[in-house]
Order: structure tokens, then C-alpha cells, then sequence
């Protein structure tokens, strides 16, 4: 199973995104994505609400969850 480290720094990967920039669009401390990747820090419930909303996924899927992500638009798409 993929740690939900893994997966924050795949997503933040895969968009393209430095640790810095991302972490200070989404309003958190400027080292915070270095922490959560590493597994030094886990997000609190609020910070992984916001990063599945921003990353369009669910909350199973950014904790290593094997389920596939849900569609940009929801769960109707």
C-alpha cells in the first residue's frame, strides 16, 4: 500500500508543483509539503481535506487509498 506521504508527493508531482510555491497556495507553513512527504509531520483532517479538494481526490485516495481518484467534477462524472 502507498503511504499517504507517497501519494501527497506524487500529486504535488505529477502537477508540476515545487514544495515552496504549494505550500503557500494552499495557506499552509512554507516547509509543510518537505514534512508531510517525508512523514515527519501528518496532515491534520482540515489540511487533508484541502489537499484532496485541491488535488481533485478523495480522502481514501490521498491516504494511500488504491482507489482511483474521483473525476474533477465529483463523484457524478
Amino acid at each position: 500500500m502507498v503511504t499517504m506521504a507517497q501519494r501527497i508527493e506524487a500529486l504535488r508531482t505529477e502537477a508540476g508543483l515545487a514544495r515552496v510555491p504549494a505550500s503557500l497556495e494552499l495557506g499552509f507553513p512554507k516547509n509543510a509539503f518537505e514534512k508531510f512527504e517525508t512523514g515527519r509531520q501528518t496532515p491534520t483532517k482540515e489540511q487533508q481535506e484541502k489537499l484532496a479538494s485541491y488535488f481533485g481526490v478523495s480522502l481514501f485516495y490521498l491516504r494511500g487509498g488504491e482507489q482511483r481518484p474521483y473525476p474533477a467534477g465529483g463523484l457524478d462524472e
